[in-house]
């Protein structure tokens, strides 16, 4: 399922990417919302709910970032550490097709969904250790370009921030959530 444009919008606003400039200030950015785009690929894996939050806040902002890029491919972001969390891969093609899986130890997932303190701070707790890549890959015809830095921050959005502002030297700020709105925690994720 592919993402919209700010152009293509006809009926609910759900799964857009819409840019923002806040008129007389230096603030631009970019707001992504997922609606029926994260229900399809998170609904797609019986992922336990701290590493489908963790896989849908990714999966925003991948969106946010390859929003901003202009190019022609593929944009991934990966996530690997020594934590219950080995691995988390989202990517996003210049489409707007939108990809995510995570590889992970359900058991100590479960050793730390138990401690909901724990979950305050997912990125360490859930990840440990590791690093955080950004790769844009245009075809066999061009250079990739990768960046990949130490996992730094407590939640996905502390650590995208920590990434700009030491190794792009941009001062960016991110927020990013999900949740699964419904009945019990048993409804469409978003």
């Amino acid at each position: 399922m592919a993402m919209a444009g700010a152009d293509d919008m006809t009926g609910p606003v759900d799964d857009i990417l819409q840019p923002f400039q806040i008129e007389g200030c230096a603030v631009r950015g970019r707001l992504a919302r997922l609606g029926p785009l994260a229900d399809e690929v998170l609904g797609k894996h019986a992922y336990p709910a701290p590493v489908s939050i963790l896989l849908g806040q990714c999966m925003a902002l991948t969106a946010v970032l390859a929003g901003a890029l202009k190019f022609d491919g593929i944009f991934t972001l990966q996530m690997a550490g020594d934590g219950p969390v080995r691995t988390l891969v989202t990517d996003m093609t210049s489409e707007g097709n939108l990809r995510a899986y995570a590889g992970f130890d359900e058991e100590r997932v479960a050793e730390i969904a138990a401690r909901p303190e724990a979950l305050a701070a997912p990125v360490p707790n859930l990840f440990g250790k590791g690093h955080l890549a950004f790769t844009v890959d245009q075809g066999i015809d061009t250079d990739r370009y990768q960046a990949i830095t130490a996992l730094e921050g407590e939640t996905v959005s502390e650590m995208a921030g920590h990434f700009f502002r030491q190794s792009e030297q941009i001062d960016a700020s991110f927020h990013v959530a999900a949740e699964r709105r419904g009945l019990n925690g048993h409804g469409a994720w978003r």
